[in-house]
């Protein structure tokens, strides 16, 4: 019992210190909005494979940008994949880049896009066929690309869940919990959906070198810019919205396989991630176990996340389009132990594997530039 009581504790300053991380976090979304006139020549890469719920209408929004100077430029694998028809009705700008043996294919995409469609922009910027951008995107993403000590601009993406049911929710809270890590600090990481960089600062960290063999685009860009000494900025204004629901198995397949990428580019905030989930797990659930008034622990820890979801939720509506945000507002509070207990249900599984499957595509991952690619049957 002792060591409940001294879980407990540990939790409740967890929860403090979490809670202060919140609100500086709140106030970056709330206040940080970088403008500038500097217009650069830029390239849009975006890599495709099969179609997602809004698939018209995301590319659309990529081609529809209110920018000068842009081109747009979409990557499949196979001239057979079914986005290829819907960008050929679009009459979107298609780079076949075949199959891939030994990286993930959306990285495989990336090469192949930058190797052959490139031409003389000035700034890369990569997105997800899965998301929808206002028409601002471009211009307030490369905006602190002007600033020397910036490496990576990135924004980062909001689950709508449009039809309310429990795995989308679910999906949207787990999601949008990662948001306030994300600040005016050095310890920004960037999101392959919405990311930028100035070409030569491409090259001169190494992007191209840091995507061989490997599966995550993102993880290899955050860690090239991180070895650079600059900084990689979070644009609020860029918090991406993706629509369409999930089932529970779409939803335990995807955030096990973002938190097993963790666990294979970034051990340190993975084995962080894993004590203090469990922290908070055990002291939520065990508090209830303790004698009047010890077991005050449990509310106290809801009303702290509680609070954290609410003030993130205030400040994420001032950056999101109408109907981005889920009229389910109350789902992102009353969620919270939920949440948490499907984090600690990733972490776990996530320490028992190294495989995944993503856009029907089997993956080992050895290392971050290791990648094993499985095709047809399974790998277990």
């Amino acid at each position: 019992m002792a060591i409940l009581y001294a879980i407990c504790a540990i939790a409740l300053i967890q929860g403090i210190v979490s809670l202060i991380q919140g609100v500086r976090s709140v106030h970056h979304i709330r206040t940080y909005r970088p403008r500038g006139r500097w217009r650069p020549r830029v390239v849009v890469f975006c890599p495709c494979r099969g179609v997602d719920p809004g698939f018209r209408e995301n590319v659309q929004s990529i081609l529809d940008q209110d920018y000068p100077d842009f081109r747009a430029v979409f990557i499949v694998d196979s001239d057979t994949d079914p986005a290829t028809k819907i960008l050929a009705d679009l009459n979107a700008p298609i780079l076949v880049a075949g199959a891939t043996s030994n990286r993930g294919q959306k990285v495989h995409n990336l090469i192949h896009g930058i190797e052959h469609g490139a031409a003389d922009a000035e700034v890369f910027v990569f997105c997800d066929a899965d998301a929808r951008f206002s028409k601002q995107w471009i211009q307030r993403l490369i905006a602190p690309l002007e600033q020397d000590n910036v490496a990576v601009s990135s924004g980062y993406r909001w689950y709508a869940a449009e039809n309310g049911g429990l795995p989308s929710l679910l999906r949207s809270t787990w999601n949008a919990s990662v948001v306030t890590a994300l600040g005016d600090h050095g310890r920004n990481f960037a999101w392959g959906g919405s990311m930028a960089l100035r070409r030569e600062v491409f090259d001169r960290i190494r992007v191209r070198d840091s995507w061989e063999g490997a599966l995550s685009d993102d993880y290899a860009v955050t860690h090239a810019a991180l070895r650079s000494g600059k900084r990689i900025a979070f644009v609020p204004e860029c918090l991406i919205p993706s629509y369409g629901d999930c089932t529970w198995r779409e939803l335990l397949e995807f955030t096990t396989r973002q938190i097993l990428i963790a666990r294979v580019y970034d051990r340190v905030t993975w084995r962080m991630a894993l004590v203090t989930q469990s922290i908070f797990n055990v002291a939520f659930w065990g508090g209830l176990l303790l004698p009047w008034p010890y077991w005050i622990v449990t509310p106290v820890l809801y009303a702290l996340a509680g609070i954290k979801s609410f003030i993130r939720y205030e400040a994420v509506a001032t950056v999101l389009p109408d109907g981005a945000l889920s009229k389910h507002r109350a789902s992102y509070i009353l969620l919270a132990p939920l949440t948490a207990l499907l984090f600690e249900y990733n972490l776990i599984r996530s320490a028992f594997t190294r495989s995944m499957t993503w856009r029907q595509i089997r993956y080992r991952l050895i290392s971050p530039n290791r990648t094993e690619v499985y095709r047809g049957a399974a790998e277990n």
